[in-house]
């Protein structure tokens, strides 16, 4: 998949005064009053959820087609004259057949900024509905995830030969990525487009596909789209990290504290955001551990609810517990419980290691130990775990109700890890085993890539479910 990361580049001839980092306002226009930017992103960001829209998008059109301007310095609208006769904020493009057929105002097009983008949203979103027909259907299709909206960006600029990546080396689809990347506070994350081919007939410049389906190696969820009233979490790739808790919707407000990762919390209101063009990132209001009210940037932010465990209190068990809770690998107690020090069974740790990795067996696949029957709980995880060679019992039996001990997870983990964990170079001394051990190499290896740290292993204790969500979470981002 091609990655990029690029800067700002103006669609058409279309220049606009007073864009980057500006806070200004616009020229007057003809609306009831001058627009700030923070009016018009949430104008913008209203509009994109109305349509189901990653907000992300609909700013980054904006901001590539105008730099978000209804009307130039001299408060004329923005028209684009010299190509497509795009018009206003949206750079909305329609002939006068389209004005009629779909009873669009030409004039509120040009004086109404709300308009405009109500228009051009509902152009993006018609697009969008071409997947499928016109347009490939990318991923499994949800409106979520940035990725998805990669054609029907494409379309919304036209389906011409200028917006095929094989033609040039800027095209209007990946500079509104690149505004997504640079605006919306996507730190390190790069947003991945697909590989595709376009097809053109004789003496047409005019874009068709030749697949209806396409994939991409990234599928980035919108941080932009939840309510008030929705649950939300602290989220950021860094371990460790605090996420900024500020007295309001500003990079320069007061920051009032941190906030650890996956700490549960509910939107309290609607997005807030700043009057900077380049800002393209929300503000939620939270209120957090019953102190005050404040704003958390949307960047570090995922939708969803996750149980606050009240026996889980050190911080790197709460990220890990919490990683895992989210994508559906592990689960508590009624109660709020999460009992990090109890043993883990065997059963228990094969079902997280099957929803981890993603495994499969053939159905008609028959557990071979003889200590299980179908129907018995942790059955069909053990039978996916064995299939795959990852989980095996001794003297025909597979043991389900037993406690994993430290050495058995090891080479489970490393057993179905090992198309990520390197193979050390180096054989690490540990204080209670030595390189004749049984499963030496497996625990090694958990060393070299810092799974485990420990100088001793205690590979024959039995494995505490806070020791083994710890384990677990580590193998999987390594």
């Amino acid at each position: 998949m091609k990655k990029f990361i690029t800067g700002l580049a103006l669609a058409g001839s279309i220049t606009a005064a007073g864009t980057a980092g500006a806070a200004e306002e616009e020229g007057s226009g003809s609306d009831e009053q001058a627009l700030s930017f923070k009016e018009k992103k949430e104008l913008l960001t209203e509009a994109a959820l109305e349509h189901d829209i990653p907000p992300e998008i609909v700013k980054a059109i904006a901001y590539e087609e105008t730099a978000m301007r209804q009307f130039d310095e001299n408060g004329n609208p923005v028209m684009n004259q010299n190509e497509d006769g795009g018009v206003g904020i949206m750079q909305v493009t329609l002939d006068e057949n389209d004005l009629e057929d779909r009873s669009v105002d030409q004039g509120r097009l040009e004086q109404d900024t709300a308009y405009n983008i109500e228009v051009g949203v509902d152009l993006l979103n018609e697009k969008w509905n071409w997947a499928g027909s016109v347009l490939p259907t990318v991923n499994d299709g949800s409106k979520q995830v940035l990725e998805n909206w990669y054609f029907a960006i494409l379309a919304y600029n036209g389906l011409d030969r200028r917006n095929d990546p094989a033609e040039g080396e800027s095209v209007y689809q990946e500079d509104v990525y690149g505004v997504i990347e640079n605006n919306s506070l996507l730190g390190s994350s790069q947003v991945d487009v697909p590989e595709w081919n376009a097809v053109y007939q004789d003496g047409e410049d005019r874009i068709r596909f030749e697949e209806q389906e396409v994939k991409t190696d990234t599928k980035t969820r919108s941080t932009q789209m939840a309510r008030s009233g929705d649950n939300i979490y602290t989220y950021a790739e860094d371990s460790g990290m605090q996420v900024n808790y500020r007295e309001g919707p500003s990079t320069t407000a007061r920051t009032v504290g941190g906030i650890s990762l996956y700490t549960p919390l509910e939107v309290e209101g609607a997005a807030a955001h700043d009057n900077s063009p380049t800002n393209h990132f929300v503000y939620y209001p939270v209120h957090y551990a019953d102190i005050r009210d404040g704003y958390m940037a949307s960047a570090y932010a995922r939708s969803g609810s996750i149980t606050n465990f009240y026996d889980v209190r050190r911080q790197p068990l709460i990220e890990a517990v919490g990683y895992l809770e989210v994508r559906g690998i592990l689960s508590g107690y009624p109660g709020g419980e999460f009992r990090p020090n109890e043993s883990i069974l065997r059963r228990h740790a094969a079902s997280m290691m099957v929803d981890a990795l993603n495994l499969e067996a053939p159905g008609d696949y028959e557990l071979q130990a003889a200590d299980m029957e179908a129907g018995d709980l942790g059955y069909d995880a053990m039978r996916i775990l064995e299939y795959n060679g990852i989980m095996t019992g001794s003297n025909g039996n597979i043991r389900p109700n037993e406690n994993m001990t430290r050495a058995q997870t090891a080479s489970i983990l490393v057993s179905g890890f090992e198309e990520t964990l390197e193979t050390p170079a180096d054989s690490h001394s540990f204080e209670d085993i030595g390189e004749d051990f049984w499963n030496y190499e497996a625990i090694n290896t958990l060393y070299h890539n810092e799974v485990t740290t420990v100088e001793a292993f205690r590979p024959n204790e039995d494995l505490k479910r806070s020791q083994f969500a710890l384990f677990l979470k580590a193998a999987m981002t390594d």
